[in-house]
């Protein structure tokens, strides 16, 4: 208190110490021991730091320091001349002192007179007391005295006070202010559940229109009924039986995906089995001949009663007819081949073949049959079938691989696999020799079994490959072709066919292929092969090894995050420069509030919240002014074609657009959480206190202002809590999910901006606090976005014709229109299109795939999304389905799940490669969704890759020059090369497009390589989606 009554007297300008003496006619102090001799003698230390504190002049002393040093028993003298004049002055100033001879109301006579009148006097004039009936001195009582009392009067005899409480001024405010935080609270809640309601919507709705598509598709509706399937002993779910509407019966869960689907082509009979256990749960078997069992779990008997029903009725309209058996409930579920009790069979099957496969040690026979614990017999005793054998492969039951290779397992011929032939072929793959693998591909080829292969058989099997690799760009004229080539390249083209020894002398270049070669059985989740990665055959990148020199753990983790801040410097400087700019716009407010507005009694009222919310209010005006910058894409794009983007990660302005946001919604809730304390204090507070508060409200002098008064009666609390629900709104609707599942609703949403950017120019108005500071922040970023969206606009509304349309492989559209007059564009910029056949005003981003030198534009949209799927399907309804020393050099990788999905790419490359004359692009293309690297089947399409890259120089996948590759790239590998390769240059660009786990990959591949700290150095752009 003393400190803050110094900063008050200076911040006032008050005079000094002596200076105020004179004032007060008391002569001037001219040494310090004169101004408190006994304090001087007593404490003389204290004295000394005062003469050094003020530089031994009398003259800087502050009036309350030298005020508090005369202080001995009571005010010194200058204190108490200060006292006798204020309450002189309250005296004379009022207008009933009596005694007051120069207002001339009272003449001296007068006033004498007044100084006789006693309270006997006032009590008799003023009231109907006779003189006779009250003693002259009415504060005591004698016995002569009229009106006896039984004693006399004294404090001892009276109640005692209660103790003066102060008033409550919240008082009324309570339920108010506890159901306005409820309130809040509960804003985002509601918000979250409409953002979740609002997917489950669109969910229902997709769903709805698949289900009546299906129907168009088929021309008949599919009969539905809600029951439990029943799984195994401990799971049961609730699912929809389909009838229909093809010959099968299938079962889907409540977002309508198929669970599990009943064929029943080729069935003429179906036998159902009727439980009759008598108080136990109603259930009904359902057993397919070539399928598992269908167990299912009913309520009621009228519930199954209806089901049989239907099924009769289902039945009848095939021309089928049903067997209905009764059983006991115990006996049906023990017999019951369920899917998942074939599963677990299966799974158990395959584990331990692979088990007895590798743990076999060197020299030591595989375990028979006999030899391994009872508890497996029975599963070691399953046997597959053909389908099953194929979905162990990841193959149909009727590719042409697959039953070869079943007919080579198969060594007795009944059509089933057994433990024991399954266990010989994959010990045969895994510790077999070279020669009898190669024995196995023979006999694969060889179909007539007369132990020669002709040019027909071996055409079949190349066939069946190509199929594999699902690709249709061999044809059968090139398959010949391969086959003659590859006979000519073993010295054999004089012959038709081969016998096991000219196979042998075909396979010898590659005979190192077959060491490792085993199967991939991938649809049971084992690999009877090399345990390594799935990583591509990458010979023409091969390096040699380098020894790794062993580094201490503190140098490698400053290895690794000085790699992190060279490979991210740009984003990391602008990520420091924000928060910095923040944190201090943060500080300088919170300073300001704290310390330099003391004279507003600001802080007395309200506390330290008001320093954290002016300074939180700071902060989110620097953000949410920042966020129309991220978006002004025009002005992003134009500022790509200076050699600015240097300097600026432009293509990283949606991540910083979210960090800026993440960071603006942290300031506005510690603003709002602030407030609501403030408005407490503000409400616990006498009017008196709230008039320095603000000069734009004017309180009565009885007005008590409550929580709900602030709240939602001035212009700060309404549009507070406006734009927190606004802020509510965006920021959950922004959500993945929702953005993912339901774009328009996202949109929509974000399209509040402009009403929070309105309120938020309201908001300050009011002036409680202090003057709006809002559009300070706002008025630079606001006029860039308003110009750059007045740019949009002019564009917006073009409505471009479209030349044509071309539906291409793996779902993506190629849409092609009319170039607007004097559009100029460059390569790698993106437009913004809308279908105005569905929706006008829903609009997405999508790179221009044309050349800018072309009088067209035109853009390949793959479908996604359900914006997407609908264009797709506007254009094809029927197609609706889910130096010259050192030349410069471009390694071009292509990662794709299959060959189809990369169809629609091939025009275009095939086009680059024409147009590559100099030998500038490297291309390699890299199928990921296929078997191990060292698969049997793998192996076969590499060798036949070989020898058609050897006689047509191309792909015979793709047509291309480039290189096919099965499995994903080693990037850190690939890096190391290209490293290795260009050690000429100092720095390296990688740009990768893709999913979120792909860019991430390279990413930790390029900072694994850095971290070598060699030149040159990989710098890795990228840009994700999906």
């Amino acid at each position: 208190m003393s400190a803050l009554n110094i900063m008050r007297g200076r911040d006032n300008g008050l005079p000094d110490y002596n200076t105020v003496r004179k004032c007060f006619h008391l002569p001037p102090v001219e040494s310090w021991e004169t101004i408190n001799p006994k304090l001087t003698q007593e404490e003389p230390d204290l004295i000394a730091r005062l003469k050094d504190l003020y530089q031994d002049n009398l003259m800087n002393i502050d009036l309350y320091v030298g005020g508090m040093l005369e202080t001995q028993d009571g005010p010194g003298p200058l204190f108490t001349a200060i006292i006798k004049e204020q309450f002189t002055r309250l005296r004379d100033a009022d207008r009933f002192w009596f005694e007051n001879e120069d207002n001339k109301m009272f003449t001296p006579e007068e006033i004498d007179e007044i100084r006789q009148v006693k309270l006997w006097d006032i009590i008799v004039n003023a009231s109907a007391v006779y003189p006779d009936e009250i003693q002259r001195n009415v504060f005591f009582h004698l016995d002569t005295d009229p009106c006896p009392q039984p004693a006399q009067l004294n404090t001892s005899e009276m109640e005692p006070c209660d103790y003066l409480q102060g008033f409550d001024y919240f008082q009324g405010s309570e339920v108010t202010y506890i159901y306005s935080c409820i309130l809040l609270a509960a804003v985002p809640l509601i918000c979250a559940g409409a953002g979740y309601a609002t997917v489950k919507f669109q969910n229902s709705r997709r769903r709805q229109i698949l289900t009546k598509q299906e129907e168009n598709n088929n021309g008949r509706s599919s009969d539905k009924m809600m029951v439990k399937e029943w799984l195994h002993q401990n799971h049961k779910r609730i699912v929809k039986v389909k009838f229909g509407p093809n010959q099968e019966i299938s079962t889907v869960n409540r977002k309508g995906e198929k669970m599990r689907k009943v064929s029943l082509k080729g069935v003429d009979n179906l036998m159902v089995e009727i439980t009759q256990d008598p108080r136990r749960k109603l259930m009904v078997l359902v057993r397919p001949p070539k399928d598992h069992d269908l167990v299912l779990e009913f309520d009621t008997e009228a519930a199954r009663r209806k089901f049989i029903n239907k099924l009769e009725q289902f039945m009848n309209s095939l021309r089928k007819t049903v067997e209905k058996v009764n059983t006991y409930k115990e006996q049906m579920l023990a017999n019951a081949e369920t899917k998942e009790r074939r599963q677990k069979r299966l799974e158990q099957f395959f584990r331990e073949a692979y088990e007895l496969t590798f743990g076999l040690k060197p020299g030591e026979e595989k375990r028979k049959l006999e030899e391994t614990d009872s508890d497996v017999v029975m599963v070691m005793r399953t046997s597959l079938s053909k389908k099953e054998f194929a979905e162990a492969l990841g193959m149909k039951s009727d590719d042409i691989f697959v039953r070869r290779m079943f007919n080579i397992v198969d060594k007795d011929g009944d059509g089933r696999i057994s433990f024991q032939e399954f266990l010989n072929t994959v010990v045969l793959f895994s510790k077999g020799t070279t020669d009898d693998k190669l024995r196995i591909i023979f006999d694969m080829c060889d179909n007539d079994r007369n132990n020669v292969i002709d040019k027909t058989e071996l055409s079949e099997m190349l066939r069946s490959l190509v199929e594999i690799a699902k690709t249709n760009t061999v044809s059968n004229e090139e398959v010949e072709d391969l086959i003659d080539g590859m006979f000519s390249s073993s010295g054999i083209d004089h012959k038709e066919s081969l016998t096991y020894d000219d196979f042998k002398l075909m396979m010898r270049e590659y005979k190192g292929d077959f060491i490792a070669i085993g199967l991939d059985c991938k649809g049971a989740k084992q690999n009877f092969l090399d345990t390594s990665t799935n990583v591509a055959r990458m010979t023409s990148f091969h390096i040699s090894e380098n020894r790794e020199i062993y580094h201490h753990w503190m140098f490698k983790k400053y290895n690794s995050i000085a790699t992190f801040l060279e490979e991210n410097r740009q984003n990391v400087f602008y990520l420091f420069v924000f928060y910095v700019i923040t944190i201090a716009l943060f500080c300088e407010r919170f300073i300001h509030y704290s310390f330099m507005a003391e004279h507003t009694d600001l802080r007395h009222i309200m506390g330290v919240g008001i320093a954290i919310t002016r300074g939180a209010a700071a902060s989110l005006s620097f953000c949410y002014s920042l966020l129309l910058l991220t978006m002004s894409r025009n002005l992003i794009t134009k500022l790509k074609d200076f050699s600015l983007q240097q300097y600026i990660p432009l293509d990283s302005h949606i991540q910083f657009h979210k960090i800026v946001a993440c960071t603006a919604l942290f300031f506005s809730i510690l603003h709002a959480c602030g407030h609501l304390v403030n408005f407490y204090h503000v409400s616990t507070q006498p009017v008196e206190n709230l008039r320095c508060l603000t000069q734009e409200i004017a309180f009565a002098s009885d007005q008590k202002p409550t929580v709900g008064y602030w709240l939602f009666q001035t212009l700060t609390g309404v549009t507070g809590i406006l734009l927190f629900i606004i802020m509510c709104i965006i920021f959950i609707f922004a959500h993945p999910m929702i953005r993912r599942k339901a774009y328009k609703f996202f949109w929509a949403a974000h399209q509040l901006y402009i009403f929070l950017y309105i309120l938020s120019l309201l908001h300050g108005l009011a002036r409680l606090t202090g003057a709006p500071r809002f559009w300070l922040f706002f008025i630079i970023p606001g006029i860039i976005y308003t110009l750059d969206k007045i740019i949009s606009l002019r564009t917006k509304y073009m409505e471009l014709d479209i030349i044509e349309t071309e539906l291409l492989p793996s779902d993506v559209v190629k849409v092609k229109f009319y170039r607007p007059p004097n559009f100029k564009y460059l390569s790698g910029q993106w437009v913004r299109l809308s279908c105005t056949a569905f929706r006008q005003s829903e609009y997405h981003s999508f790179t221009l795939t044309s050349a800018p030198h072309e009088n067209f534009l035109s853009c390949h949209i793959k479908a996604q999304g359900p914006w997407t799927w609908k264009l797709r399907k506007f254009f094809d309804p029927h197609n609706y389905v889910h130096d010259e020393e050192n030349p410069p050099r471009v390694y071009f990788l292509w990662i794709c799940p299959t060959h189809r999905q990369f169809e629609w790419f091939i025009d275009v490359l095939r086009d680059v490669e024409r147009k590559d004359v100099t030998n500038v692009l490297e291309m390699h293309i890299f199928i990921t969704q296929f078997f191990h690297k060292f698969d049997l089947r793998t192996t076969m399409l590499y060798i036949c890759e070989n020898h058609f890259q050897k006689l047509s120089k191309r792909s015979m996948f793709t047509g291309l020059k480039a290189i096919n590759h099965f499995g994903r790239p080693d990037m850190t590998s690939f890096l190391k090369f290209v490293q290795k390769k260009h050690s000429y240059v100092s720095k390296i660009g990688v740009f990768s497009c893709g999913p979120n786990p792909l860019t991430k990959s390279v990413s930790t591949s390029c900072e694994q390589v850095n971290r070598g700290r060699r030149l040159p150095y990989f710098i890795h752009h990228y840009e994700n989606f999906g």
